[in-house]
Protein backbone atom coordinates (compact mmCIF):
# COMPACT_ATOMS: atom_id res chain seq x y z
CA UNK A 1 0.00 0.00 0.00
CA UNK A 2 1.76 3.35 -0.98
CA UNK A 3 1.70 6.15 1.34
CA UNK A 4 -0.53 8.97 0.14
CA UNK A 5 0.34 10.34 -3.57
CA UNK A 6 1.02 14.19 -3.31
CA UNK A 7 1.73 15.61 -7.49
CA UNK A 8 3.45 18.62 -7.77
CA UNK A 9 3.52 21.10 -10.41
CA UNK A 10 6.98 20.35 -11.88
CA UNK A 11 7.12 16.66 -11.56
CA UNK A 12 7.01 15.39 -15.46
CA UNK A 13 4.55 13.20 -16.47
CA UNK A 14 4.35 10.68 -20.30
CA UNK A 15 1.15 9.61 -21.38
CA UNK A 16 1.19 6.30 -23.28
CA UNK A 17 -1.59 4.36 -25.12
CA UNK A 18 -2.25 0.74 -25.17
CA UNK A 19 -5.17 1.00 -28.16
CA UNK A 20 -7.37 3.08 -29.85
CA UNK A 21 -11.13 4.75 -28.66
CA UNK A 22 -14.28 2.82 -30.98
CA UNK A 23 -17.59 4.53 -31.42
CA UNK A 24 -18.59 1.93 -28.88
CA UNK A 25 -16.35 3.15 -26.45
CA UNK A 26 -17.63 6.49 -26.92
CA UNK A 27 -20.82 5.30 -26.06
CA UNK A 28 -19.15 3.33 -23.07
CA UNK A 29 -17.45 6.85 -22.03
CA UNK A 30 -20.50 9.12 -22.17
CA UNK A 31 -22.95 7.23 -20.87
CA UNK A 32 -21.77 4.82 -18.30
CA UNK A 33 -18.61 6.23 -17.47
CA UNK A 34 -19.18 9.94 -16.56
CA UNK A 35 -21.88 10.18 -13.94
CA UNK A 36 -19.74 8.31 -12.05
CA UNK A 37 -16.55 9.72 -12.62
CA UNK A 38 -17.96 13.47 -13.67
CA UNK A 39 -17.34 16.02 -15.98
CA UNK A 40 -14.02 17.59 -14.75
CA UNK A 41 -12.39 14.15 -14.73
CA UNK A 42 -14.07 12.97 -18.37
CA UNK A 43 -12.16 16.29 -20.01
CA UNK A 44 -9.40 14.89 -18.09
CA UNK A 45 -9.46 12.11 -19.58
CA UNK A 46 -10.19 13.18 -23.57
CA UNK A 47 -7.38 15.95 -22.69
CA UNK A 48 -4.58 13.10 -22.14
CA UNK A 49 -5.98 11.55 -25.33
CA UNK A 50 -5.32 14.43 -27.28
CA UNK A 51 -1.93 14.96 -26.50
CA UNK A 52 -0.90 11.79 -27.58
CA UNK A 53 1.59 12.30 -31.03
CA UNK A 54 -0.49 11.69 -33.98
CA UNK A 55 0.35 7.90 -35.46
CA UNK A 56 2.24 7.22 -32.44
CA UNK A 57 0.92 6.01 -28.92
CA UNK A 58 2.55 8.19 -26.61
CA UNK A 59 3.60 11.91 -25.98
CA UNK A 60 5.74 13.95 -24.82
CA UNK A 61 7.38 14.80 -21.29
CA UNK A 62 5.62 17.55 -19.94
CA UNK A 63 4.87 18.75 -16.63
CA UNK A 64 1.99 18.72 -14.28
CA UNK A 65 1.45 22.47 -14.55
CA UNK A 66 1.19 22.38 -17.84
CA UNK A 67 -1.28 20.04 -17.81
CA UNK A 68 -3.43 22.09 -14.67
CA UNK A 69 -3.36 25.18 -16.80
CA UNK A 70 -4.63 23.41 -20.46
CA UNK A 71 -7.45 22.18 -17.86
CA UNK A 72 -7.87 25.33 -15.39
CA UNK A 73 -7.82 22.79 -12.87
CA UNK A 74 -5.79 23.48 -9.35
CA UNK A 75 -2.80 20.80 -8.67
CA UNK A 76 -5.91 19.28 -6.07
CA UNK A 77 -8.61 19.23 -8.78
CA UNK A 78 -5.94 17.54 -11.35
CA UNK A 79 -4.89 15.10 -8.53
CA UNK A 80 -8.87 14.22 -7.55
CA UNK A 81 -9.50 13.54 -10.90
CA UNK A 82 -6.24 11.27 -11.99
CA UNK A 83 -7.97 9.37 -9.18
CA UNK A 84 -11.12 9.32 -10.36
CA UNK A 85 -10.11 7.36 -13.92
CA UNK A 86 -7.24 5.35 -11.47
CA UNK A 87 -10.25 3.38 -9.51
CA UNK A 88 -12.87 3.37 -12.73
CA UNK A 89 -9.73 1.36 -14.68
CA UNK A 90 -9.53 4.02 -17.57
CA UNK A 91 -5.75 5.00 -16.26
CA UNK A 92 -2.93 2.89 -14.98
CA UNK A 93 -0.10 4.92 -13.04
CA UNK A 94 3.68 4.46 -12.77
CA UNK A 95 6.07 6.23 -10.89
CA UNK A 96 9.91 7.11 -10.74
CA UNK A 97 11.83 8.90 -8.84
CA UNK A 98 15.28 10.00 -8.41
CA UNK A 99 17.32 12.44 -6.10
CA UNK A 100 16.86 15.06 -9.06
CA UNK A 101 13.21 14.23 -10.63
CA UNK A 102 9.90 12.56 -10.34
CA UNK A 103 8.51 11.45 -13.26
CA UNK A 104 4.93 9.63 -13.91
CA UNK A 105 3.85 7.09 -16.76
CA UNK A 106 -0.01 7.42 -17.35
CA UNK A 107 -1.26 4.41 -19.60
CA UNK A 108 -4.42 5.76 -20.77
CA UNK A 109 -6.86 2.48 -20.84
CA UNK A 110 -9.87 1.48 -23.27
CA UNK A 111 -13.39 1.66 -21.67
CA UNK A 112 -15.10 -1.36 -21.31
CA UNK A 113 -18.35 -2.79 -23.42
CA UNK A 114 -21.13 -1.63 -22.68
CA UNK A 115 -22.62 -4.78 -21.70
CA UNK A 116 -19.51 -5.79 -19.94
CA UNK A 117 -19.49 -2.22 -17.62
CA UNK A 118 -23.43 -3.12 -16.85
CA UNK A 119 -22.65 -7.07 -16.03
CA UNK A 120 -19.81 -5.78 -13.70
CA UNK A 121 -21.18 -5.72 -10.55
CA UNK A 122 -19.36 -3.08 -8.29
CA UNK A 123 -19.67 -0.68 -11.47
CA UNK A 124 -23.39 -1.46 -12.27
CA UNK A 125 -24.21 -0.76 -8.74
CA UNK A 126 -22.30 2.47 -7.87
CA UNK A 127 -23.98 3.66 -11.39
CA UNK A 128 -27.47 2.57 -10.04
CA UNK A 129 -27.01 4.98 -7.21
CA UNK A 130 -25.24 7.56 -9.33
CA UNK A 131 -28.32 8.07 -11.63
CA UNK A 132 -31.17 6.45 -10.32
CA UNK A 133 -33.64 3.79 -10.78
CA UNK A 134 -35.32 5.56 -14.02
CA UNK A 135 -32.54 6.01 -15.31
CA UNK A 136 -30.44 3.17 -15.07
CA UNK A 137 -33.10 0.97 -16.42
CA UNK A 138 -33.28 3.85 -19.84
CA UNK A 139 -29.54 2.89 -20.04
CA UNK A 140 -30.09 -0.89 -19.83
CA UNK A 141 -32.54 -0.67 -22.39
CA UNK A 142 -30.35 1.18 -24.33
CA UNK A 143 -27.34 -1.26 -24.28
CA UNK A 144 -29.68 -4.80 -24.21
CA UNK A 145 -29.59 -6.90 -27.26
CA UNK A 146 -32.95 -8.93 -27.49
CA UNK A 147 -32.37 -12.55 -26.57
CA UNK A 148 -32.62 -14.91 -29.56
CA UNK A 149 -35.71 -17.19 -29.70
CA UNK A 150 -35.91 -20.18 -27.73
CA UNK A 151 -34.75 -23.87 -29.30
CA UNK A 152 -32.95 -21.91 -32.41
CA UNK A 153 -30.96 -24.28 -34.61
CA UNK A 154 -28.94 -23.56 -37.22
CA UNK A 155 -29.98 -24.70 -41.11
CA UNK A 156 -27.11 -23.07 -43.00
CA UNK A 157 -26.75 -24.66 -46.41
CA UNK A 158 -23.17 -26.44 -46.44
CA UNK A 159 -21.08 -25.42 -49.60
CA UNK A 160 -21.24 -28.47 -51.30
CA UNK A 161 -25.06 -28.70 -50.93
CA UNK A 162 -25.74 -25.45 -52.81
CA UNK A 163 -22.48 -25.91 -56.02
CA UNK A 164 -22.01 -29.06 -57.82
CA UNK A 165 -18.17 -28.95 -57.78
CA UNK A 166 -17.45 -31.96 -59.99
CA UNK A 167 -14.65 -31.74 -62.35
CA UNK A 168 -13.62 -28.27 -60.82
CA UNK A 169 -9.93 -28.37 -59.63
CA UNK A 170 -10.21 -29.94 -56.79
CA UNK A 171 -7.77 -27.65 -54.72
CA UNK A 172 -10.07 -24.24 -54.87
CA UNK A 173 -12.90 -25.39 -52.74
CA UNK A 174 -10.93 -28.17 -50.55
CA UNK A 175 -12.45 -27.02 -47.12
CA UNK A 176 -8.98 -26.46 -45.80
CA UNK A 177 -8.39 -23.60 -47.98
CA UNK A 178 -11.36 -21.52 -46.20
CA UNK A 179 -9.98 -22.10 -42.79
CA UNK A 180 -7.90 -19.21 -41.30
CA UNK A 181 -4.09 -19.63 -41.99
CA UNK A 182 -1.41 -21.32 -40.22
CA UNK A 183 0.77 -18.31 -40.43
CA UNK A 184 3.34 -19.68 -38.16
CA UNK A 185 4.63 -21.89 -40.93
CA UNK A 186 5.59 -19.87 -43.11
CA UNK A 187 8.81 -20.15 -43.52
CA UNK A 188 11.20 -17.17 -44.58
CA UNK A 189 14.38 -18.21 -46.34
CA UNK A 190 16.27 -15.25 -43.73
CA UNK A 191 19.52 -16.01 -41.11
CA UNK A 192 18.29 -14.15 -38.34
CA UNK A 193 18.83 -14.64 -34.74
CA UNK A 194 16.60 -13.47 -32.61
CA UNK A 195 18.73 -14.90 -29.12
CA UNK A 196 20.88 -12.03 -29.86
CA UNK A 197 18.35 -9.54 -30.34
CA UNK A 198 17.20 -10.63 -27.09
CA UNK A 199 20.64 -10.28 -25.20
CA UNK A 200 20.99 -6.81 -26.53
CA UNK A 201 17.86 -5.33 -25.40
CA UNK A 202 17.68 -7.00 -21.55
CA UNK A 203 14.12 -6.37 -21.66
CA UNK A 204 12.12 -8.14 -19.05
CA UNK A 205 11.27 -11.76 -19.06
CA UNK A 206 8.15 -12.46 -20.51
CA UNK A 207 8.53 -9.83 -23.20
CA UNK A 208 9.16 -11.62 -26.26
CA UNK A 209 7.02 -14.51 -27.33
CA UNK A 210 7.06 -17.06 -30.25
CA UNK A 211 4.44 -14.97 -32.71
CA UNK A 212 6.34 -11.66 -31.67
CA UNK A 213 9.85 -13.42 -32.17
CA UNK A 214 7.86 -14.81 -35.56
CA UNK A 215 6.84 -11.15 -36.41
CA UNK A 216 10.09 -9.57 -35.47
CA UNK A 217 11.70 -12.10 -37.89
CA UNK A 218 9.60 -11.09 -40.62
CA UNK A 219 10.07 -7.45 -40.74
CA UNK A 220 13.85 -8.21 -40.45
CA UNK A 221 13.77 -9.86 -43.48
CA UNK A 222 11.34 -7.51 -45.54
CA UNK A 223 13.45 -4.05 -44.36
CA UNK A 224 16.52 -6.04 -44.55
CA UNK A 225 17.79 -4.90 -41.00
CA UNK A 226 20.49 -6.91 -39.04
CA UNK A 227 20.15 -7.96 -34.88
CA UNK A 228 22.28 -4.77 -34.07
CA UNK A 229 19.64 -2.34 -35.87
CA UNK A 230 16.70 -4.12 -34.57
CA UNK A 231 17.40 -4.45 -30.71
CA UNK A 232 18.63 -0.50 -31.09
CA UNK A 233 14.79 0.12 -32.49
CA UNK A 234 13.31 -2.42 -30.35
CA UNK A 235 14.88 -0.88 -26.80
CA UNK A 236 14.20 2.71 -28.74
CA UNK A 237 10.72 2.29 -29.24
CA UNK A 238 9.57 0.05 -26.27
CA UNK A 239 11.76 1.98 -23.78
CA UNK A 240 8.87 2.52 -21.27
CA UNK A 241 6.01 -0.26 -23.04
CA UNK A 242 8.60 -3.14 -22.19
CA UNK A 243 8.26 -2.56 -18.75
CA UNK A 244 4.41 -2.62 -19.20
CA UNK A 245 1.67 -5.22 -19.15
CA UNK A 246 1.23 -5.20 -22.90
CA UNK A 247 -0.85 -7.96 -24.55
CA UNK A 248 0.87 -9.79 -27.44
CA UNK A 249 -1.11 -8.24 -30.20
CA UNK A 250 -0.14 -4.53 -28.80
CA UNK A 251 3.39 -5.55 -28.83
CA UNK A 252 3.48 -7.27 -32.71
CA UNK A 253 1.65 -3.97 -34.15
CA UNK A 254 3.87 -1.66 -32.04
CA UNK A 255 7.28 -3.85 -33.91
CA UNK A 256 5.41 -3.07 -37.21
CA UNK A 257 4.95 0.74 -36.64
CA UNK A 258 8.74 0.90 -35.43
CA UNK A 259 9.76 -0.61 -38.48
CA UNK A 260 7.55 1.99 -40.53
CA UNK A 261 8.59 4.69 -38.40
CA UNK A 262 12.45 4.35 -37.18
CA UNK A 263 13.84 2.47 -40.01
CA UNK A 264 15.70 5.35 -41.29
CA UNK A 265 17.27 7.18 -38.09
CA UNK A 266 20.70 6.76 -37.10
CA UNK A 267 21.22 5.20 -33.70
CA UNK A 268 24.47 5.68 -31.79
CA UNK A 269 25.77 2.18 -32.00
CA UNK A 270 25.26 1.24 -35.99
CA UNK A 271 28.06 0.00 -37.65
CA UNK A 272 29.51 2.49 -40.08
CA UNK A 273 29.80 0.90 -43.49
CA UNK A 274 32.82 1.61 -45.79
CA UNK A 275 31.87 3.49 -49.43
CA UNK A 276 32.81 0.06 -51.10
CA UNK A 277 30.82 -2.23 -48.77
CA UNK A 278 27.55 0.40 -49.88
CA UNK A 279 28.43 0.26 -53.72
CA UNK A 280 28.81 -3.40 -53.48
CA UNK A 281 25.55 -3.72 -51.58
CA UNK A 282 23.51 -1.02 -54.53
CA UNK A 283 25.12 -3.69 -56.93
CA UNK A 284 23.32 -6.47 -55.48
CA UNK A 285 20.14 -4.41 -55.35
CA UNK A 286 20.01 -3.27 -59.03
CA UNK A 287 21.28 -6.65 -60.08
CA UNK A 288 17.45 -8.27 -60.60
CA UNK A 289 16.72 -10.58 -63.65
CA UNK A 290 13.23 -10.44 -65.82
CA UNK A 291 10.50 -9.13 -63.72
CA UNK A 292 8.56 -11.02 -66.06
CA UNK A 293 10.53 -14.32 -65.68
CA UNK A 294 8.98 -16.87 -62.65
CA UNK A 295 11.93 -17.88 -61.53
CA UNK A 296 12.97 -14.46 -60.51
CA UNK A 297 10.08 -13.72 -58.65
CA UNK A 298 10.73 -16.79 -56.69
CA UNK A 299 14.31 -15.85 -55.99
CA UNK A 300 14.16 -12.43 -55.61
CA UNK A 301 13.64 -10.40 -52.23
CA UNK A 302 10.32 -8.81 -52.50
CA UNK A 303 12.25 -5.25 -51.81
CA UNK A 304 14.62 -5.33 -54.50
CA UNK A 305 11.24 -6.98 -57.02
CA UNK A 306 9.30 -3.83 -56.44
CA UNK A 307 11.00 -1.67 -56.40
CA UNK A 308 12.58 -2.56 -59.59
CA UNK A 309 8.98 -3.39 -61.18
CA UNK A 310 7.56 -0.05 -59.45
CA UNK A 311 10.62 1.95 -61.02
CA UNK A 312 12.25 3.74 -58.00
CA UNK A 313 15.37 3.76 -56.22
CA UNK A 314 14.34 1.50 -53.21
CA UNK A 315 10.92 0.46 -51.76
CA UNK A 316 8.33 3.44 -50.93
CA UNK A 317 6.94 3.25 -47.01
CA UNK A 318 3.64 2.52 -48.49
CA UNK A 319 4.59 -0.49 -50.43
CA UNK A 320 7.41 -1.68 -47.50
CA UNK A 321 4.03 -1.19 -45.39
CA UNK A 322 2.10 -3.44 -47.68
CA UNK A 323 4.40 -6.38 -47.89
CA UNK A 324 5.00 -5.99 -44.34
CA UNK A 325 1.16 -6.48 -44.16
CA UNK A 326 0.79 -9.23 -46.40
CA UNK A 327 3.45 -11.03 -45.02
CA UNK A 328 2.46 -10.92 -41.68
CA UNK A 329 -0.86 -10.76 -41.18
CA UNK A 330 -2.14 -12.87 -44.56
CA UNK A 331 0.52 -14.77 -44.92
CA UNK A 332 1.61 -15.17 -48.24
CA UNK A 333 4.64 -16.12 -49.16
CA UNK A 334 7.43 -13.38 -50.81
CA UNK A 335 7.25 -15.36 -54.72
CA UNK A 336 3.85 -14.62 -54.12
CA UNK A 337 4.32 -10.60 -53.20
CA UNK A 338 6.18 -10.36 -56.62
CA UNK A 339 3.95 -11.76 -58.03
CA UNK A 340 0.74 -10.11 -57.37
CA UNK A 341 2.53 -6.87 -57.98
CA UNK A 342 3.67 -8.22 -61.20
CA UNK A 343 -0.35 -9.21 -62.05
CA UNK A 344 -1.55 -5.55 -60.83
CA UNK A 345 0.98 -3.61 -62.39
CA UNK A 346 1.98 -5.24 -65.77
CA UNK A 347 -1.12 -7.41 -66.51
CA UNK A 348 -3.77 -5.37 -65.36
CA UNK A 349 -1.97 -2.01 -65.69
CA UNK A 350 -3.58 -0.32 -63.19
CA UNK A 351 -2.32 1.61 -59.78
CA UNK A 352 -1.67 0.37 -56.65
CA UNK A 353 -4.17 1.16 -53.74
CA UNK A 354 -4.20 -0.49 -50.19
CA UNK A 355 -7.25 -1.89 -50.39
CA UNK A 356 -7.54 -3.23 -54.32
CA UNK A 357 -3.77 -5.16 -53.42
CA UNK A 358 -5.44 -7.01 -49.90
CA UNK A 359 -8.42 -8.05 -51.55
CA UNK A 360 -6.51 -9.93 -54.09
CA UNK A 361 -3.78 -11.12 -51.52
CA UNK A 362 -6.81 -12.12 -49.65
CA UNK A 363 -8.30 -13.82 -52.46
CA UNK A 364 -5.20 -16.00 -53.44
CA UNK A 365 -4.90 -16.89 -49.99
CA UNK A 366 -8.43 -18.38 -50.39
CA UNK A 367 -8.27 -19.79 -52.90
CA UNK A 368 -5.03 -22.09 -52.03
CA UNK A 369 -2.14 -20.97 -54.74
CA UNK A 370 1.28 -22.71 -53.77
CA UNK A 371 2.96 -21.17 -56.49
CA UNK A 372 3.79 -18.15 -58.21
CA UNK A 373 3.06 -19.59 -61.92
CA UNK A 374 0.20 -21.24 -60.42
CA UNK A 375 -1.69 -17.68 -58.78
CA UNK A 376 -0.34 -15.21 -62.83
CA UNK A 377 -1.93 -18.09 -64.90
CA UNK A 378 -5.11 -18.11 -62.71
CA UNK A 379 -5.21 -14.44 -61.94
CA UNK A 380 -4.82 -14.12 -65.94
CA UNK A 381 -7.63 -16.78 -67.23
CA UNK A 382 -10.06 -14.58 -64.45
CA UNK A 383 -9.51 -11.01 -66.09
CA UNK A 384 -9.79 -12.67 -69.70
CA UNK A 385 -13.27 -13.78 -68.79
CA UNK A 386 -13.94 -11.01 -66.63
CA UNK A 387 -13.23 -8.61 -70.44
CA UNK A 388 -14.77 -11.12 -72.42
CA UNK A 389 -18.09 -10.69 -70.76
CA UNK A 390 -17.54 -7.42 -70.37
CA UNK A 391 -17.60 -6.93 -74.67
CA UNK A 392 -20.35 -8.96 -75.00
CA UNK A 393 -22.19 -6.66 -72.58
CA UNK A 394 -21.10 -3.89 -74.40
CA UNK A 395 -22.09 -5.50 -77.70
CA UNK A 396 -25.73 -5.74 -76.59
CA UNK A 397 -26.06 -2.33 -75.20
CA UNK A 398 -24.80 -0.85 -78.77
CA UNK A 399 -27.71 -3.16 -80.26
CA UNK A 400 -30.24 -1.89 -77.95
CA UNK A 401 -29.21 1.89 -78.79
CA UNK A 402 -29.00 1.45 -82.09
CA UNK A 403 -32.52 -0.21 -82.59
CA UNK A 404 -33.77 2.63 -80.37
CA UNK A 405 -32.29 5.73 -82.33
CA UNK A 406 -33.91 3.95 -85.45
CA UNK A 407 -37.66 3.64 -84.16
CA UNK A 408 -37.24 7.25 -82.87
CA UNK A 409 -36.26 8.44 -86.98
CA UNK A 410 -39.59 6.50 -88.61
CA UNK A 411 -42.54 8.53 -87.53
CA UNK A 412 -46.08 8.07 -89.03
CA UNK A 413 -46.58 10.41 -92.00
CA UNK A 414 -49.78 12.04 -90.70
CA UNK A 415 -47.44 12.97 -87.58
CA UNK A 416 -45.37 14.60 -89.84
CA UNK A 417 -48.32 16.68 -91.86
CA UNK A 418 -49.40 18.35 -88.50
CA UNK A 419 -45.83 19.06 -87.27
CA UNK A 420 -45.69 20.91 -91.03
CA UNK A 421 -48.43 22.97 -90.21
CA UNK A 422 -47.73 23.78 -86.75
CA UNK A 423 -44.50 24.90 -88.04
CA UNK A 424 -46.22 27.11 -90.84
CA UNK A 425 -48.82 28.45 -88.50
CA UNK A 426 -46.08 29.61 -85.94
CA UNK A 427 -44.40 31.55 -88.98
CA UNK A 428 -47.22 33.39 -90.06
CA UNK A 429 -47.97 34.27 -86.36
CA UNK A 430 -44.54 35.74 -85.65
CA UNK A 431 -44.76 37.83 -88.98
CA UNK A 432 -47.72 39.17 -87.74
CA UNK A 433 -46.41 40.31 -84.73
CA UNK A 434 -43.33 41.72 -86.25
CA UNK A 435 -45.73 43.94 -88.59
CA UNK A 436 -47.50 45.31 -85.29
CA UNK A 437 -44.55 46.68 -83.66
CA UNK A 438 -44.03 50.24 -84.76
CA UNK A 439 -40.55 51.12 -86.08
CA UNK A 440 -38.53 54.04 -84.84
CA UNK A 441 -39.64 56.87 -86.77
CA UNK A 442 -43.15 56.04 -85.91
CA UNK A 443 -42.44 55.65 -82.05
CA UNK A 444 -40.89 58.93 -82.34
CA UNK A 445 -44.06 60.33 -84.10
CA UNK A 446 -46.18 58.66 -80.77
CA UNK A 447 -44.27 59.90 -78.25
CA UNK A 448 -44.26 63.43 -80.00
CA UNK A 449 -48.10 63.47 -80.20
CA UNK A 450 -48.27 62.25 -76.31
CA UNK A 451 -46.07 65.25 -75.12
CA UNK A 452 -48.40 67.42 -76.82
CA UNK A 453 -51.72 66.62 -75.67
CA UNK A 454 -50.15 66.64 -72.21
Amino acid sequence: MEKERILYGTDELLIMSTGLIDRESYQSLYHLYQPVIGVKALAMYQTLWSELKPGKMKSNYMSHSALCEMLDYSINELTDCLFRLEAIGLVRTYKTKDERLTQYVYQLRVPLAPHTFLNDGLLSSFLFYKVGEVRFKQLQGRFTIDPLPAGIIEVTKDFNEVFDVKGVNHMAFTQKNYEKPDRAKIEINYTFDMEIVKKLTNFPVGFFTKKLDETITKLAYVSQIDEEKMAEMLKEYFVHEAYLPLTEQEKRDGCRQMVLQLKKKQTRHRKVKSNEEEKEKEKEKAEVGDLHDVKVMEETHPSQYVAKLRKTPQLSQSDEQLIIEMLDSLGLTPEMINALYYHIVEVEKSTINRGYVISIATDWKTRGYTSAKEALDEAKALMDLKNKKKEQQSKVQRTTVGSKRKSQTELPKWFEEEAKEQRLYNKKRKQELEASVPDDAELVKLLNELKEKG
